[in-house]
Order: C-alpha cells, then structure tokens, then sequence
C-alpha cells in the first residue's frame, strides 16, 4: 500500500513537470518502478498505462485548440508501431543493470535537450504555426525520410523504456519540420497515443503490466498534467527547466549507481 501511495505522487509530480516542460512523466516513472525491482519488461509495460493515459488525456484537450496536425501525427504513428515491437524485444532480453545504465543515458540526454532547447526556438518556429495549423507542408524528401526513420527509432524506445517516445518526436518537430513547441507538444501527443498502444497491447498478451500500479501512475499523472498546464502559465519555465535538468542527471547518476552495486 506504501508502495501505492508513493506512487501516486511520483506521478503527480511527473505529470505536473512534464506538462510545463513538454517530457513525459515516463521519464520519471521508469526510474521509480526501477527502484521497486520491478523487472525491465514490466517497468515499460506499467508505464506505457501512464503514457497512453495521459496522451489520450492530453491530445483531446490539444485538438479542442486545433493544435494537432493529424497529417504529421499520422505519419510518426505509423512509422513508429513497427519499432514497438522490436522494443518489447529488447525490454524483454534486458537485465535490470543494463536497464538501469541504459535508462541513465536516456536521462542524460533528456537534460541536455532541455536545457539546450531554447535554442531551437528560432524565428522560423515560431512563424510557421499557421502553416504547420493549416498542414500545408511543403517538406523536402530528405525530411521525410529522417522523420520516418527518426519515428522508427522512437517507437524502439518508446517499448524499450516505456517513456512513450516524445523525447524523440518533440526535437524531430522542432528541427525538421519548423514546428512551434505547442505543435510539436500537441502532434507529438497525439502519435503517442498509437505508439504506446501498439507497445502495450503485445506487452498485455505477455502478461507484463502491473495494472494496479499502472492505473495509479496514469490518474496521478492525468492530474499532474491539469495542474502543470495551470502553472506554466504563472511560473517561469526557464527556471523549472534547469531544475528539472538538474534532477535527471541526479536521478541518472542514482540509475548508474544502483547498476553497479547490482553487478558486484
């Protein structure tokens, strides 16, 4: 019941400072169900609830605003469900130091994009969101094909991890598609909700997901995310973006650590 409890505002906690900086509270629940020796297989089929909660949540609320451009969420769907399961795969051929190491890394890398991320914030971005609301698109080849292969990726990741894939699908928005963050955000959402689903649905036929848990971290989450999106509008996001930066490379060193304390 502790367990439960703790839960509950781990991802609350997730899910208000993923809705203000735009990362998934899977970044977080992966390293916590870690902590509780769930084995790799199960972290990312119980996070998985929590990411395709949380995206359906989020994508009604995304097109409620005509935010979602369907025609790019379609492609990053479809590109991404066959890398789902080669995911499901490798969380399956994972041992938790591996995992754990792995997981760092990811943690890493999420640090750094956000706190380099303002710099993807250029004029462009910004003035396309007309273009991108309208999908009037016009895309080299290469384009396409990065994004395709890039969503591919994502979908590996996404049922390797059970981080759902945005950290992926947001940046790929920004640079190669000219998209706002709302757009992006918004798109990337939407896709997940496919990409988590393809994901769990096979992970469900192993018999992996813990659904107590994964239920509790999706309605922590769903209200973490309600109570994010109030926030950001009142609180600097530059300053959570640090502190939240500074906190995952805390978290990856602990991952990092607990692996080699596992393998001695």
């Amino acid at each position: 019941m502790n367990d439960i409890i703790i839960a509950f505002f781990v991802s609350l906690f997730a899910g208000i400072v993923g809705s203000m900086v735009g990362v998934g509270g899977g970044i977080i629940n992966g390293p916590f169900l870690s902590l509780l020796n769930y084995i790799p297989s199960q972290i990312s089929a119980t996070s998985l609830i929590a990411v395709f909660s949380t995206s359906i949540s989020s994508s009604v609320q995304f097109m409620r605003k005509a935010l979602v451009v369907k025609k790019v969420g379609s492609i990053l769907a479809v590109s991404s469900i066959p890398g789902t399961a080669i995911g499901v795969y490798v969380a399956n051929s994972f041992s938790i130091e591996q995992f754990r190491y792995l997981f760092a890394v990811i943690l890493l890398c999420t640090a750094i994009y956000l706190l380099m991320r303002q710099r993807l914030y250029t004029t462009d971005n910004l003035e396309t969101e007309s273009r991108a609301y309208s999908e009037q698109l016009s895309i080299q080849k290469v384009r396409w094909i990065v994004l395709i292969t890039l969503s591919f990726i994502a979908g590996i990741i996404s049922s390797s991890f059970g981080v759902g894939g945005g950290i992926v699908f947001v940046p790929c928005l920004m640079v190669l598609m000219k998209f706002s963050v709302k757009f992006s955000t918004a798109t990337s959402q939407f896709a997940l909700i496919f990409t988590s689903l393809s994901g769990l649905i096979i992970f469900i036929s192993q018999g992996r997901p813990d659904y107590q848990m994964g239920l509790v971290l999706s309605f922590g989450a769903i209200i973490g995310g309600t109570i994010g999106s109030i926030l950001s509008l009142r609180i600097n996001s530059s300053i959570i973006l640090k502190m939240f930066s500074g906190l995952l490379f805390v978290v990856s060193l602990k991952l990092i650590y607990d692996g080699l304390i596992l393998q001695n």
